[in-house]
Parts: C-alpha cells; sequence; structure tokens
C-alpha cells in the first residue's frame, strides 16, 4: 500500500513562535497527483471505438461471438461478447483477464463469462495488448518480453497500465452504446482484478467490482507479479479505502482481507487454485444478482461450457504499435 507523503519541518533549537506574538503557520502542503495523472491516461490519444463483430457461437439461452474494439487510431484489441437472447433492458459485466497465458479465451476469463450470460449479464471479455491474436512484439506489454515497450510508455509519461485501462474504458464505451445495458460491473482474476480495480477508480461507470483471487494492492514495484500492473510513484492515496462502489473480494487463501476494506466491500475465502474457479463463480453470480435485484430462475449448469479459441479470434487488430501511439513528454513539462 502506498505510503501516506510526510510533511517534514525543519526545527531549530529554539521555538520560532517565542517572542514573535503569533501562531505558527502549517507548512504548505506538497502537491500529488491524482491516479490518471500517475498513470500517465493523458498520454495515450484514444479513438472511436468501431466495433466489428464476428459470427456467433449459439448456446442455450445466450449467443458468444468475437468483437473487435479500436482503442487507439488504427490499434484494436480483440474481446468476446456474451449476449442473452432475452429482450429488454439487462446488466452487464466487463470481464478483465489476468497473466494465464491467455486472454479472453483463457479458463479464467471464459467460464465466470458463460455463468453470467446464462444468467442474463451481457458481458464482454477483452483482451490486454500483447495476447492471443494481438500477440506481436511491438504490442507486448507483459513480463521480459513486454520490456522494451513499457519502457517506451514510461518514458513518454505513461504506463502499461494506462494502456490497459484504456482498453477496458473502451469496453465501456461499447456498452455505452446498446440500448439494452441498463447497469454494469466490472472484475477479473489476479491481474485482471487489479486493472478492474483500477478501473474502477478512474472511471464512474461500473456499480460494482468483482475481484477474483486478488494480489496485494495497489501495485508497486517491490510487490513482484507482471510489470504491467506496476503502478508508479506520486499518487498520494489509500487506493482501497477511496473505493466506495460495492466490492467482492474474493481469496483462494494467499490473501486474507485488506485491512482497509470500507464497508461496502465484501471479503469471502474459496480455498483452490489461483484463478476463478466454480466456487468463486457462484459466489460472484449470486452477490452481483443481489447488487442489481436481479430475480432470475434459471440456476448455473452443472457443467459451464468453453468455446473454442478459435472461434473467439478476431481478424481485426490493426497495424499501429505501441510505439507509434505515444507522444514524447517535453523536458519542460508541456506538449
Amino acid at each position: 500500500m502506498f505510503s501516506l507523503l510526510l510533511l517534514l519541518a525543519c526545527s531549530s533549537a529554539q521555538d520560532p513562535t517565542e517572542n514573535s506574538g503569533t501562531a505558527p503557520t502549517d507548512p504548505a502542503p506538497i502537491a500529488t497527483q491524482s491516479i490518471e495523472e500517475s498513470l500517465g491516461m493523458d498520454r495515450l490519444q484514444r479513438a472511436r471505438i468501431d466495433p466489428i463483430l464476428g459470427e456467433p457461437l449459439d448456446y442455450a439461452h445466450y449467443t458468444v461471438r468475437p468483437l473487435s474494439l479500436q482503442v487507439f487510431d488504427d490499434f484494436r484489441i480483440s474481446g468476446a461478447l456474451y449476449e442473452p437472447k432475452e429482450t429488454g433492458p439487462k446488466p452487464a459485466f466487463l470481464m478483465a483477464h489476468g497473466h494465464f497465458g491467455e486472454g479472453k479465451s483463457s479458463g479464467e476469463a471464459q467460464a465466470p463469462a458463460h455463468a453470467l450470460a446464462h444468467r442474463g449479464y451481457v458481458v464482454l471479455a477483452l483482451d490486454t495488448p500483447g495476447v492471443e491474436e494481438g500477440d506481436r512484439a511491438d504490442r507486448q506489454i507483459h513480463f521480459e518480453a513486454g520490456k522494451q515497450n513499457r519502457e517506451r510508455l514510461e518514458a513518454a509519461g505513461s504506463s502499461a497500465m494506462a494502456l490497459q485501462l484504456h482498453g477496458l474504458q473502451a469496453g465501456l464505451d461499447y456498452f455505452d452504446t446498446r440500448t439494452d445495458v441498463e447497469w454494469v460491473a466490472a472484475g477479473g482474476a489476479s491481474g485482471g482484478a487489479t486493472q478492474a480495480f483500477y478501473l474502477s477508480l478512474v472511471d464512474p461507470r461500473p456499480k460494482a467490482l468483482v475481484m477474483a483471487s486478488f494480489v496485494p494492492l495497489p501495485r508497486e514495484r517491490k510487490e513482484g507479479g507482471c510489470p504491467c500492473d506496476w503502478f508508479s510513484s506520486g499518487w498520494n492515496s489509500n487506493s482501497i479505502a477511496e473505493l466506495h462502489l460495492p466490492s467482492l473480494w474474493m481469496s483462494e487463501g494467499a490473501e486474507g482481507a485488506p485491512p482497509d476494506l470500507p464497508q461496502s466491500a465484501r471479503f469471502v475465502t474459496h480455498s483452490g487454485p489461483h484463478g476463478f474457479e466454480r466456487p468463486m463463480i457462484d459466489e460472484s453470480v449470486a452477490w452481483l444478482d443481489v447488487q442489481h435485484e436481479l430475480e432470475v430462475d434459471r440456476p448455473l449448469p452443472v457443467k459451464i461450457p468453453h468455446s473454442p479459441s478459435t472461434a473467439l479470434a478476431s481478424a481485426s487488430v490493426g497495424s499501429a504499435s505501441i510505439e507509434g501511439l505515444i507522444k514524447p513528454a517535453s523536458p519542460n513539462g508541456a506538449d
């Protein structure tokens, strides 16, 4: 957790207010950055999302199809869109993925997405840059393969986390285009939970947050994990205490309850592998139904489906590279 900045004052052997007849003045507060400024969100210029949909896979109560969204000019990310067959207003869920070797096609993203769609949620599971069909050297941001691009982003005053959050915000923009979406939650497992957590601090549109197999937050450089989650210095905040929307924190046993959880948070432990396993899926669906006051008489299937990754692949990711997105910060701080 970020330590609060301490205000240091010089001292001397003599009280400076003695014989002065004046009260001591408080030192001027140290300027701190907002989370958006610390991440360098404004160093990346978003574009129109221009959605491209692929062919649907049919399930009993919903369909699943590839979806491509433009985040920056000629820079797209792929996703899987789960659409219930019911008409009328629906809740929606934005699924971020962790570092499990895949993105939208991973089990930790697919299984809860299938379950929520079966329950009546519109679900959008999005890839981060550098995974699945976006697996290109000029798009990598994860682990050692993404080191050069992370350094490019940081040199321009931005960050890998800013890049990921812009992608998730493009997903929220897509929900905004749908007249049937009336309420949105966000979440994911492990690194996906981290992305969803920061998204909830920079964007007011998610109304609930699901954190499966969460990791220590904020993700400072000393915490380990993938460097794409690391948070730079400069943000003076107790971030968990600032979380005001309802949130569900699920541990597989590796993490206890964070000490600063607000009253709107619920913490549970479901022992098992690191990921988004069935007990956490059942917990999430039940908890989200309560948050949205959704009444659905449709129990989850005993076996949750898994769609072939080839059927979820988008053919359109654009040609722009990460290097081409960034505008270098000038030495004096001006654009």
